[in-house]
């Protein structure tokens, strides 16, 4: 686990706990067309057309999980989202692939 006001990389495992142990904030930053085919349970797709709204109704110190495909591109955004004041910011290691494989369901699809 990390230290407040730290990111960390973290395991879908670990995501799972942190997400059945209370409210987190789920954010999937994969391309529009890969989140409408899937994404795990509650995460909103943030990319450069949601980035505004999200920063503006996050809520800064709640525990927040970030994917993208494989568990890379999620470092930067969860380190620019600590830059931005959140305090708890988890990179999911495996990202939304290995989320996937590990709880199918846990996905849903909009499409």
């Amino acid at each position: 686990m990390s230290t407040p006001g730290a990111i960390s990389r973290i395991s879908c495992e670990k995501a799972r706990e942190l997400l059945t142990a209370g409210p987190c904030q789920v954010v999937d930053i994969r391309d529009a067309q890969s989140y409408l085919l899937g994404h795990p349970s509650g995460a909103e797709p943030l990319d450069n057309s949601t980035l505004a709204n999200f920063l503006q109704r996050a809520n800064r110190e709640q525990t927040t999980l970030v994917f993208c495909y494989h568990g890379n591109s999620s470092q930067q955004a969860a380190h620019f989202l600590h830059q931005e004041g959140f305090t708890q910011v988890h990179s999911v290691d495996g990202g939304v692939e290995l989320w996937r494989q590990q709880y199918p369901d846990l996905m849903e699809a909009m499409a």
